[in-house]
């Protein structure tokens, strides 16, 4: 799905937004990160992909946010990030793949449990949170 057609199905939507939100979504980040190390640490790698997903999610909301733009669809964040940040493509293009992978932890029948990828996306998180505040903190002044 392109942009445009996101926009035009009201799957994302601009929206005027509480100051504090995108800080939130930070904090909420954070938070999903935390529970990924957790998951690593009790070999629930399922669960921590999820998470890894999840705080990307919430890293990548943060953005949209900043711009007041509300989402109904996480493919359409991906696609805003992709054409509005192009520095953060790469990291568009690995939540893209956390997302089908987290779509079948949740949802698949077999599902195949790789602790690389959890470990990975911890990494990769903390350094897109980062990417982000940066950007944030960036457009601020």
């Amino acid at each position: 799905m392109k942009l445009k057609e996101c926009f035009e199905k009201g799957l994302l939507q601009y929206s005027k937004l509480g100051g504090d939100v995108i800080d939130k979504e930070i904090m909420n980040a954070h938070r999903h990160l935390r529970n990924a190390s957790c998951c690593i640490e009790d070999n629930m790698y399922d669960l921590a992909v999820v998470s890894v997903y999840t705080a990307m999610f919430h890293t990548a909301r943060a953005l949209l946010f900043r711009d007041g733009i509300k989402e109904r669809s996480h493919i359409c964040i991906i696609e805003y990030i992709k054409e509005k940040y192009p520095d953060l493509t790469d990291f568009a293009r690995i939540m893209d793949g956390y997302r089908r992978s987290r779509h079948t932890m949740l949802y698949g029948i077999d599902v195949e449990l790789i602790a690389d990828d959890a470990s990975e996306g911890i990494d990769v998180v903390n350094e897109f949170i980062k990417a982000v505040e940066k950007e944030i903190k960036r457009t601020q002044k």
